[in-house]
């Protein structure tokens, strides 16, 4: 059984939105799974149920109900209110009880924040559900998105609570690699000390992950994390990335630390944002 049991699949009718479905498909495979499939009107005349931009809309969004009613799902719904796009969302994931929520960035090279659309921003900032991003575009390949999955940790129990969902999706994660990077170290021997303790950790993660017949692996890195972590995902050929919204030295879950913010922005996978309880 799959950790999710009710998307939210967010759609905005773009071609990037039209994989959201083989993301979907790779994170609840489970068919059993519910499907609310969304899209918000942001336009009173765009939602008005007689006028042709709405029936357009219609129709797509009966495309994407035929896609996943193929591939064997049985519940599935559609909804399209009206108002603003982030708060709408956020109100319909508590509506339906929505447990994940996808959605699609646009990253179309300069002022990418702002040509990401800062909805995806302000849903990363709000949303008190697990929040998958994905990147890919019309013309690019989607690989499967659980066949190396990141984790990056420093270690507090918020950033490792995406573990949960990666044992829920043990028989079809290909490989996960734990990341933790040193950011500040005041001489060569706290270095040392640092490295060699979260040697010891990740070694513990990755022996955890063995026994649930999981290939793992971990990375420590020395730098500034967010550039250390999409240098990794470049080079691992990382396709997801499961990381707390928030460190340890954040106390509030549902707003976005910098790290993470700047992981959605800057790295080229998908990226699922998971929150986490206040205390640790």
């Amino acid at each position: 059984m799959s950790t999710f049991t009710k998307v939210l699949l967010a759609t905005d009718l773009s071609p990037q939105a039209d994989k959201l479905t083989e993301c979907l498909f790779s994170l609840c495979p489970d068919t059993e799974t519910e499907v609310v499939v969304a899209h918000v009107f942001e336009d009173d005349d765009d939602a008005d149920p007689d006028g042709s931009n709405y029936k357009k809309a219609r129709s797509r969004l009966e495309g994407y109900k035929s896609d996943i009613e193929q591939a064997g799902y049985e519940e599935i719904s559609i909804v399209t209110p009206q108002g603003d796009t982030s708060q709408t969302l956020n109100a319909l994931a508590d509506e339906h009880d929505a447990d994940l929520m996808l959605v699609a960035s646009h990253r179309k090279g300069f002022l990418q924040r702002a040509l990401m659309g800062s909805t995806t921003f302000e849903l990363a900032r709000a949303t008190n559900i697990p929040l998958l991003i994905n990147k890919d575009e019309e013309d690019e390949s989607t690989d499967d998105l659980l066949a190396t999955v990141m984790l990056p940790t420093d270690f507090s129990r918020k950033s490792l609570e995406a573990l949960n969902i990666i044992r829920s999706l043990r028989e079809y994660v290909g490989k996960v690699i734990f990341v933790h990077v040193i950011e500040h170290s005041r001489n060569k021997h706290d270095y040392k000390e640092k490295y060699g303790s979260a040697m010891l950790f990740l070694k513990e993660l990755v022996d955890e992950m063995k026994i649930f017949g999981i290939e793992a692996d971990y990375r420590i890195a020395h730098g500034v994390a967010s550039k250390k972590i999409r240098a990794i995902c470049e080079r691992d050929n990382v396709s997801l990335v499961m990381m707390a919204k928030t460190g340890a030295d954040m106390t509030n879950g549902e707003e976005l630390g910098s790290t993470a913010e700047n992981v959605v922005l800057n790295c080229d996978c998908a990226v699922m944002l998971v929150p986490a309880d206040d205390d640790d």
